[in-house]
């Protein structure tokens, strides 16, 4: 009896353990374990001000704490020359899963390099027509929905602009990313800040810059 009173004991000791300190099994039970820490992680060359100007517009949008990782260099497996030298987008995403601290629950990757996925037909894994230009498609942002991590390219944003509008642009794509990773997909409300940019930057320009109230309630 004795030794099943202590065997009782010690699962007691490890499942409360698991509760307590293992993020994902917090959520999946319903514990409440706070607002995210946001951390962004800046690479090569980018510039401070774009840096302060991202952690600004998180903390204003949604309120969570963010802090900013030493720069690193950008990781050479994201690295592409399919089209042009630019890094994958969708690599830089997988990097920033397994290469930022513990204590961080979302990681924001920053750049001023061109970025790039593949677009595919809907839902198949077929190559949107045509292909030399969706094989590997530049893009403003990436983030997974209800993931951990989304990249920011603020390469395609100063074209021909003021620095008014290059900052708006670059801190609503931001929090467009960040939007997928608390959970929101596209918006079908035009004026949303998670409408789909549907391959055009007037999109962006275009929106509010805030969500829309069905967005609001979903965010996690």
């Amino acid at each position: 009896m004795k030794k099943v009173l202590v065997s009782i004991f010690v699962l007691a000791i490890i499942g409360g353990a698991i509760l307590i300190f293992i993020p994902k099994t917090q959520e999946l039970i319903g514990i409440d374990t706070g607002p995210p820490l946001i951390g962004i992680q800046p690479y090569g060359s980018i510039a401070d001000q774009e840096v302060d100007s991202v952690k600004n517009s998180i903390e204003a949008m949604y309120g969570f704490e963010v802090v900013v990782l030493d720069k690193k260099e950008m990781p050479e497996m994201a690295y592409t020359e399919i089209r042009y030298p630019r890094y994958r987008a969708d690599s830089l995403l997988k990097w920033l899963t397994y290469h930022h601290p513990d204590t961080i629950d979302i990681a924001v990757g920053l750049t001023n390099q061109d970025i790039s996925i593949t677009k595919y037909k809907g839902n198949t894994r077929e190559i949107k027509d045509p292909e030399w230009m969706y094989k590997d498609f530049g893009i403003f942002g990436l983030g997974t929905v209800g993931g951990t991590s989304c990249v920011v390219s603020s390469n395609r944003l100063h074209k021909n602009v003021s620095d008014k509008t290059f900052y708006r642009r670059l801190m609503r794509i931001t929090c467009h990313e960040v939007g997928h990773v608390l959970g929101l997909r596209h918006c079908p409300e035009a004026n949303c800040l998670m409408n789909d940019a549907n391959e055009s930057i007037k999109t962006i320009d275009n929106s509010t810059g805030d969500l829309c109230a069905d967005c609001w309630a979903d965010v996690r």
